[in-house]
């Protein structure tokens, strides 16, 4: 399915940069932060919107103290719908299947700053613009599919794990545009809760 296979390159891409710690950073380029986010998808707007899994990577690069910007992709299931099936010779009802399923996956241009800290907690307000791809399909068969552009909104927070790790929670709400009356793939909006693992970059390059 393509979502799983998706759903594997975005967490074998955040796993490879986080992993290498020891990896020497282009002339003059500070090393990244990474962010992985996998949680679960809700208050979906449209049909289905029984919601599901989320993930998502980031590699952020500082602006300054507190700033940093990067591109992040994501892979969000939005949910799947159910269907009646009745006896075709008498109509009688025997139960529900799976219908249409739907999920979106794309690219963004992302930014955050650091907005608290309290003991060993500290946490960032975040945003994001960028490209999704909506698709539905009906047992691992694509129906439909359109494109939006949108935003993201988002929060964390996050206490160390390690000497250059940190653990957390994430909270976003993402907004896509409207396609108009007649797009049967028109989102609108929708939100996830996710568990967050970060590895801090380097102050500097080497």
């Amino acid at each position: 399915m393509r979502l799983r296979r998706l759903l594997i390159a975005v967490l074998a891409v955040a796993v490879s940069a986080a992993v290498a710690p020891e990896a020497h950073a282009w002339p003059g380029i500070p090393r990244p932060t990474i962010a992985l986010n996998g949680g679960i998808t809700f208050a979906v707007t449209g049909e289905p919107s029984s919601g599901g899994a989320s993930f998502s990577g980031a590699g952020m690069w500082p602006l300054g103290e507190r700033l940093r910007t990067g591109l992040e992709i994501y892979a969000d299931d939005l949910g799947t719908s159910t269907e009646e099936l009745l006896d075709p010779n008498d109509g009688t009802p025997l139960g529900s299947t799976a219908g249409v399923h739907r999920w979106t996956y794309g690219f963004a241009w992302c930014g955050e700053a650091d907005a608290w800290r309290l003991g060993r907690w500290s946490g960032a307000a975040s945003g994001a613009w960028g490209w999704w791809r909506v698709e539905d399909d009906h047992l691992g068969e694509t129906v439909s599919a359109a494109s939006a552009v949108g935003f993201r909104l988002g929060a964390d927070a996050r206490r160390p794990l390690g000497p250059s790790s940190d653990i957390g929670i994430s909270l976003n709400y993402r907004r896509l545009a409207d396609g108009g009356p007649n797009d049967t793939q028109r989102v609108g909006r929708y939100a996830s809760a996710a568990l967050q693992f970060r590895w801090a970059g380097a102050g500097g390059s080497d």
